[in-house]
């Protein structure tokens, strides 16, 4: 007995063992912050998941929705799924994002809001979660055993429709902007060239304007350019440009000439606001050249009566206004001579254009098929756009799958001018008061020119959206 006592007291004094009730409270306090460690890092990068899913799904939405006349919502929310889908399957995540989580709307840039709205077609919220209400929350590891089962997590993307500063006014072109000495550039105005800017000396760049191309070797100028070129410094930007109105222009066939016209006529809507020219409101009407001359007997009643008036005692050509006009000639040598003012009107042709002696286009747009270098020619006084201080309406436009090329003197008012070739202009070019000029080649002007913004004085252009992440 007085042995068990002895043990008894030996067991009761002894302290062996006590480090593994504090092993055991650290092993506890390792596996919490562990836990936490573990499952709020699992946690984040769901939410990476769920963020780039939702933002690859908006700019598909709203591509989608803005790729064709037709397209409709229904159609760019399942097209969005499908992606959502293919970056997120449903098998191993759940439903990350059903159609209701698709919303077209509008986003206003100032308060930074998005308001729903089904019909518009410039912006898109899209949400994605994986959560309780959906059956597939993310499940934790560790913080189990704390007694925290799973984290809900939800993300969304806002997309707008924009277009770029530089393709609203401005020089564009994806190989060459050369331009030469003595010009003027105004607040607001853009050059930029996807490949090389090249200009002299004594050019003047007001605070605002931007000179811009992929970077500071693509720049060519005489050593002395800096010094010379006033405000150029402050002016030059580095990136490129996706010219998506060049790179759809560039699907459009020059012949033959049925299926070149609708196409021209197709890219010409798409890239209109709601694919609608305001003064077009009359039926078509074809008009068909034969060697320069009325059609001759035989054609179709309308062909004839169109070529009997097709040319006045002038010589100028005789369209019908608030209509498209497709107007064929048989040898791409016809010449379309436009000597008087053009208002209203649409010409689609595969024919060379050359605006004569008192020849303008307001409110009006000619595009052509023809591939020459000098498609669509212009004499000292061409004129297009009204000339009206950058007022609203007036402007016009000049579409050309070959190049253009216009004397000394053009006037440009809230005129847009878009090529597949070169574009070039000689000197003197002054009373420029909005102007767009685009090209897949090369955008050339020499010296003496003024080149100013209008701003809101450039409605009616032909614009195809790009797509920007702002949420």
């Amino acid at each position: 007995m007085a042995r068990f006592s002895s043990r008894l007291t030996r067991f009761l004094a002894s302290d062996d063992g006590t480090m593994a009730v504090g092993g055991l409270i650290f092993t506890v306090i390792f596996l919490a912050v562990g836990g936490l460690a573990v499952d709020v890092s699992n946690a984040i990068n769901q939410r990476a998941q769920l963020q780039l899913t939702a933002d690859a799904t908006a700019h598909d939405a709203l591509y989608t929705l803005n790729s064709t006349l037709t397209a409709t919502a229904d159609e760019a929310k399942s097209e969005a799924l499908a992606l959502g889908d293919y970056n997120m399957p449903s098998a191993v995540y759940g439903q990350v994002l059903t159609a209701s989580d698709i919303e077209f709307g509008v986003w206003d840039r100032a308060t930074r809001h998005f308001t729903p709205d089904e019909d518009s077609r410039s912006a898109v919220r899209v949400l994605t979660h994986r959560d309780a209400a959906g059956g597939n929350e993310v499940t934790t590891y560790l913080l189990k055993f704390a007694g925290f089962e799973s984290w809900d997590v939800r993300t969304d993307s806002v997309f707008e429709t924009y277009v770029p500063d530089c393709l609203r006014e401005g020089f564009v072109a994806e190989n060459m902007v050369d331009i030469q000495s003595n010009n003027a550039y105004l607040n607001g105005f853009c050059i930029h060239s996807n490949d090389v800017v090249s200009l002299n000396s004594n050019n003047y760049f007001e605070e605002g304007t931007v000179v811009s191309m992929p970077d500071q070797s693509r720049l060519d100028m005489p050593a002395s350019g800096t010094r010379t070129n006033e405000g150029l410094t402050q002016a030059l930007r580095y990136g490129a440009i996706q010219i998506r109105l060049i790179n759809a222009l560039r699907a459009v066939p020059s012949s033959p000439y049925a299926t070149g016209i609708a196409a021209m006529w197709s890219y010409i809507q798409l890239a209109t606001q709601d694919g609608q020219l305001a003064y077009v409101t009359g039926t078509p009407r074809q008009i068909t050249i034969v060697n320069g001359r009325p059609t001759p007997s035989g054609a179709s009643d309308d062909q004839v009566q169109a070529g009997r008036d097709l040319l006045d005692r002038a010589g100028t050509l005789a369209l019908r206004s608030n209509a498209v006009n497709y107007v064929y000639c048989s040898s791409t040598s016809t010449q379309l001579q436009i000597r008087q003012l053009l208002t209203d009107v649409v010409v689609i042709t595969n024919c060379q254009i050359s605006f004569g002696t008192g020849g303008a286009l307001e409110n009006g747009l000619i595009a052509t098929l023809h591939t020459g270098n000098s498609s669509i020619s212009g004499a000292s006084d061409t004129r297009i756009g009204r000339a009206d201080n950058c007022g609203e309406g007036g402007g016009a436009q000049l579409v050309s799958l070959g190049g253009m090329n216009f004397a000394s003197g053009i006037s440009i008012n809230g005129g847009q001018l878009i090529a597949l070739k070169e574009i070039a202009f000689a000197a003197n070019g002054d009373g420029l008061h909005g102007t767009s000029i685009i090209s897949g080649d090369t955008v050339s002007g020499t010296s003496n020119m003024r080149m100013g913004l209008c701003g809101t004085g450039m409605g009616g252009g032909l614009s195809l959206d790009y797509f920007r992440m702002v949420e």
